[in-house]
């Protein structure tokens, strides 16, 4: 395939950079990763030794949920050179599923029919280091020839943004999160668990006006409209189970 024209490149870049919520940057990556004939992509948290299972380290992604979920962080990237697990943040690495399959070694040969079910049989990977302790990694994956220098040129450009842009939004979120006092967790908490304000109040021995003044401030301390968008934020950022 022929690269990206440049001006498509700034496209795609500008877009990543007013890109305000993880939902809005998963659907630019869904779109990029089209744009460049390949099928899926996976942004996620490079596992460590001993570290959770995959879901747990998957901020947004357009591989199966059931695929993900049957693969701990061992199973779905030991096999894929220059995956997160195999090299420090650098240049980025492309794949191919034909070196990975060996008839001779089961879990091998397991893993390359799971791939080729989703009709993946290559993909390229980069990483960047949030800090000394954490890096983040960006996967594709597709069912087409190797990437041209000039197209992986391309591709790495905008990768690398979208992880830096992913990088300042979990600061941004964290940030909200830090920022919200013990009451007003407590009202999200029981709002999600379908309280009113009359009722979270009674189980407080708080108002029904304080509650909604707690609820008020922790809706405007997360960027949010209304306390179902509350709700859901606070449970994917962990605020609340």
């Amino acid at each position: 395939m022929r690269p990206p024209a440049e001006d498509k490149i700034v496209q795609f870049i500008r877009e990543l950079d007013a890109a305000a919520e993880t939902e809005t940057l998963a659907r630019l990556l869904a779109e990029i990763a089209s744009h460049f004939g390949l099928i899926h992509f996976t942004l996620m948290d490079v596992p460590r030794p001993k570290a959770a299972i995959i879901p747990a380290l998957v901020h947004c992604t357009t591989l199966p949920r059931p695929f993900i979920e049957s693969h701990d962080h061992v199973g779905l990237l030991r096999f894929i050179p220059g995956s997160p697990t195999h090299r420090r943040a650098g240049a980025p690495m492309q794949w191919s599923l034909a070196d990975i399959d060996n008839p001779d070694d089961l879990s091998r040969t397991d893993f390359a029919q799971r791939m080729r079910a989703l009709r993946i049989t290559m993909g390229i990977v980069f990483t960047l280091a949030a800090d000394a302790n954490h890096q983040t990694g960006l996967l594709f994956f597709g069912d087409r020839e190797p990437l041209g220098s000039k197209e992986e040129f391309a591709l790495t450009r905008i990768a690398r943004r979208a992880l830096r842009r992913h990088g300042e939004l979990r600061d941004h979120h964290g940030q909200q999160i830090g920022s919200l006092s013990a009451r007003e967790k407590e009202g999200i908490r029981w709002t999600a668990e379908g309280k009113t304000s009359h009722e979270i109040g009674g189980i407080l021995g708080l108002s029904d006006h304080t509650v909604n003044a707690y609820l008020a401030n922790a809706i405007r301390k997360m960027d949010c409209v209304n306390r179902a968008q509350l709700v859901a934020k606070a449970i994917r950022f962990n605020i609340i189970d």
